[in-house]
């Protein structure tokens, strides 16, 4: 069975904890993903399938920068910048995904890659390979709020809200197709259109890697759709570094509980602007912190005593050791920051992380989302207060205890294991 985790590592772990799943039920895995999360995906036990693009590298270009920094100043120009990257990708992934797919006797793609695949699912031999589509946010149109990542009015059903994802969906679109396009002139199929994608994408078998408790379920979600909960791989993130780092655990022992601040693969043309911000909210409000380096090498910046900067940090280890999480909102960091009952404040940059910094404050378990663009010392020192109130703390401890007795991934590996042998 072949996993497709196109993305960054929040679109990749999710793929470990699949495959983790399904090879205790006896399947062979393997999970094609960049290659620089080779020791994430072999250190899992799971067969590694490298994609030929630079993931990083596109990530970190001048247009990268631009489309994931925080410079786009709206959806329509954040769209066209991403449309401008997955294009230039398009060539090599279509080359890698002929390759994998011909091969494969299932397949499990999520959303960047989801047509190509689909495409290939039925061009690549005499029967249909099976396909099941992995989703890690709610992307359908819907009238309501709380399950939609677009919507409009969030804490309504509202024909707004199913109108506005429509347009949302129609912009996925124009984003993802290139390599589907590409690869329907390679094999002699024709076009799609917009229409068609969503009727492929409504009749295929999917699964929402999302907690019920987080992400409420929408009466118009299309019947293909099974909610699983979260998927986090059994073993700690600790295991792909040995041990946890012996200055991070003696910093955290230390003292107070940190405060914790990550961007993940988001990029900054400042990263020094954003740490000095970090460590004078810190200052104002009392408290220590941790700085994760992430992509935008945050941890470059000069720091005092009581801030430590981290390369690789285990998330199942030390965001329940952290009084507060500071993130980009990515759906991994996020439902991580749930599970570990850490209340949080989601500083979003693109994509679904304003629904996730939306859905956040509206579950009482961390602040408002505080903008990209008003990322200042006070208004994120106010956050931070709001984060802390006991309110909020507790109701972040009570909904972390329900996620932990969740098994998302076990519970996707069982639906998938009914539909291939043909009792689901």
């Amino acid at each position: 069975m072949l996993l497709v985790g196109m993305g960054s590592r929040g679109d990749v772990q999710p793929f470990v904890a699949l495959g983790e799943s399904l090879q205790r039920l006896g399947y062979t895995v393997s999970l094609a993903a960049a290659d620089e999360f080779r020791d994430l995906v072999v250190g899992h036990g799971l067969r590694f399938e490298p994609l030929s693009f630079d993931l990083r590298g596109g990530i970190e270009s001048d247009i990268g920068r631009e489309w994931l920094g925080g410079s786009s100043t709206n959806q329509v120009r954040e769209a066209r910048l991403m449309r401008t990257v997955m294009r230039h990708v398009a060539s090599t992934l279509a080359d890698d995904l002929e390759r994998l797919i011909g091969s494969a006797d299932a397949v499990v793609s999520s959303a960047l890659t989801f047509d190509a695949v689909e495409t290939l699912a039925g061009a690549t031999r005499g029967q249909r390979t099976p396909h099941v589509y992995a989703t890690f946010q709610p992307v359908w149109p819907t009238g309501f709020g709380a399950s939609s990542t677009f919507a409009l009015q969030p804490r309504s059903r509202s024909v707004l809200n199913l109108g506005w994802s429509w347009v949302a969906a129609q912009a996925a679109w124009s984003v993802v197709r290139s390599t589907g396009d590409l690869l329907r002139r390679r094999h002699g199929l024709p076009g799609r259109t917009m229409f068609g994608y969503a009727a492929a994408a409504r009749r295929t078998p999917t699964l929402l890697a999302a907690s019920p408790l987080v992400v409420p379920p929408s009466p118009d979600w299309p019947a293909s759709i099974r909610q699983t909960g979260f998927w986090f791989p059994t073993a700690s993130d600790a295991s792909e570094v040995g041990v946890v780092d012996p200055a991070l655990r003696a910093f955290v022992d230390d003292g107070s509980p940190p405060v914790y601040l990550g961007f993940g693969s988001m990029p900054t043309g400042d990263p020094v602007g954003v740490v000095r911000t970090f460590v004078t909210a810190l200052h104002r409000a009392g408290r220590r912190g941790i700085v994760s380096s992430g992509w935008a090498d945050l941890g470059a910046a000069p720091l005092p005593g009581t801030v430590l900067a981290v390369a690789t940090v285990p998330h199942d280890w030390l965001f329940p050791r952290c009084v507060v999480v500071v993130h980009h909102g990515g759906a991994g960091t996020t439902a991580a920051a749930l599970r570990a009952g850490a209340p949080q404040v989601v500083v979003p940059h693109i994509a679904d992380q304003p629904y996730w910094g939306r859905r956040v404050s509206e579950l009482g378990v961390g602040s408002a989302p505080l903008s990209r663009k008003h990322f200042d010392a006070e208004r994120l020192r106010q956050a931070i207060e709001v984060a802390l109130s006991p309110t909020v703390a507790s109701t972040a401890r009570d909904l972390g205890e329900q996620l932990r007795d969740e098994n998302g991934a076990g519970h996707a590996a069982s639906l998938m294991h009914a539909l291939l042998s043909g009792a689901g």
